[in-house]
């Protein structure tokens, strides 16, 4: 499995959510530019809304959805069960439907194991929690799948696992975190951790697997892949400042006052107020920090929030509320001078570059994408080098030195890579391997197949002929 356009994977769950590619969608992060406020707002399809391929369905198909990341509410005629927010990865809030439907599975199955990201430097303590989190979250979601599958047999169910993913950031290696105090058992036990979340995984689906009626259709997946993380867009906001100056710190536009205590702010004390607090009140302090971030009088450009390639957003005006950027001429010029000045970063470790390609995002989207205004203007996406032990940055305009011996800010040692993978069994799926990739955005089709309900016009994907039986895939959409 792969996704389009490549660079943007921090979020790939609303491709298949609504079985249409970024520009129709817009949602590539979970703090997205509001062009219109001069602010980042969480998604929210309160004033993004999207269309789940669900809503599609049709009332005669009964659906069990447990906690597909980032999915709103069902609407009315939505017939089955939703849940959301149990043990997944990405804060979007915890809601059910029916509503009781929380409480009883509280009152059965206890409260959910997995418990707010441990964001930022990592210690031992920190990794341990990580740790048994992902496991006991892994072992805990199984019963609740189990749960459903007894209670009814259901046209479509599906069921993320958010436990492996979270270790996969962390998890990965023990390169990003401070673990000097571990003693060797601790130190082995982390070491080994990654593994043991995989092995409890595949363990679960075998679970899951074998609850399934035999004719089952079945189709397991990953949308994204887990490697070690190269680690060059922690660095990205200092890069961007620094190039917006020329060098010159003096030069760089002035920051408001609230974001200035934010960046002052230890992680380890930002993280003690935030995992308490509830997700909505999370939601409603990025807009207050975000609005006065920077001077926008005399700021042409600016980094967005980035997990793994860099998101650079113009201030173009008439697009953006106090955008200081003529369109035409004077963007098209800065956008030509960024990409120079970032395809020119070397490591200063060995001179080799750290930028692999600069991408403009209306050639990945189309100028006129439904979406567009809420996407950046390039996205930086780095060589296969670490920033790991990096002593800082050559720049067309000086140097921008870091501290070998940190650890990365986020205390992530693994992040998303651009493949994944999938699995397909039952009636109608081909045997053998695919020769090439598959787009993330044809699974939808392929499960709305499954189902035996037509697609719509606005699904950009195709039911894939290897798992429909040969030539399904062939019929007009409705």
């Amino acid at each position: 499995v792969h996704n389009r356009p490549e660079g943007f994977l921090s979020m790939v769950w609303p491709t298949f959510i609504t079985g249409e590619t970024l520009g129709a969608h817009g949602w590539y992060f979970n703090k997205l530019w509001s062009a219109d406020d001069q602010c980042l707002r969480y998604v929210d399809p309160s004033w993004l809304p999207i269309r789940p391929f669900w809503e599609d369905l049709g009332p005669e198909v009964r659906a069990a959805l447990l906690d597909v990341p980032f999915a709103p509410p069902p609407g009315a005629d939505f017939n089955g069960v939703f849940l959301n927010g149990w043990q997944a990865h990405d804060d979007f809030g915890q809601y059910s439907v029916p509503a009781d439907l929380l409480p009883e599975l509280r009152a059965r199955h206890g409260r959910p194991a997995m418990k707010p990201e441990i964001f930022g430097p990592q210690d031992t303590a920190t990794l341990e929690r990580q740790r048994h989190e992902g496991i006991a979250s892994l072992n805990q979601f199984t019963e609740v799948v189990l749960d459903f599958l007894g209670r009814e047999r259901w046209d479509l169910l599906v069921a993320v696992f958010g436990g492996a993913h979270r270790g996969g950031h962390y998890l990965w290696s023990l390169d990003e975190a401070d673990v000097s105090g571990a003693d060797p058992e601790a130190r082995r036990r982390l070491e080994g951790a990654q593994e043991e979340l995989y092995v409890t995984a595949d363990r679960a689906l075998g679970e899951v697997v074998a609850a399934l009626p035999a004719e089952a259709r079945l189709l397991v997946f990953s949308l994204h892949g887990m490697g070690r993380n190269r680690g060059w867009a922690e660095h990205f906001g200092a890069l961007v400042n620094h190039l917006h100056a020329r060098g010159r710190p003096e030069a760089a536009p002035k920051q408001g006052m609230v974001y200035r205590i934010k960046n002052a702010l230890p992680w380890e004390w930002v993280r003690q107020v935030t995992t308490r607090l509830p997700s909505q009140v999370n939601h409603r302090l990025v807009p207050l920090w975000s609005r006065r971030m920077l001077d926008w009088s005399k700021t042409k450009y600016f980094g967005l929030p980035v997990d793994l390639n860099g998101y650079l957003r113009v201030n173009l005006h008439g697009r953006d509320a106090e955008g200081i950027v003529e369109p035409g001429q004077e963007y098209e010029a800065l956008l030509d001078e960024l990409t120079a000045d970032f395809l020119a970063l070397r490591d200063l470790r060995d001179d080799t570059p750290i930028v692999s390609a600069v991408d403009r995002v209306d050639d990945l989207v189309g100028r006129d994408a439904p979406r567009r205004r809420h996407l950046p203007d390039l996205v930086v996406r780095w060589t296969d080098s670490y920033a790991h032990g990096s002593p800082g940055i050559r720049t067309p305009y000086g140097e921008v030195r870091l501290d070998p011996s940190k650890p990365l800010p986020s205390g992530r040692s693994g992040n998303h890579t651009r493949h994944g993978w999938f699995v397909a069994t039952g009636p109608g799926v081909g045997q053998g391997q695919l020769s090439d990739p598959v787009d993330s955005v044809h699974l939808p089709a392929t499960l709305m197949e499954w189902a035996g309900v037509r697609r719509p016009e606005r699904l950009e994907g195709e039911p894939l002929k290897e798992l429909v039986g040969g030539d399904a895939g062939d019929s007009p959409p409705a």
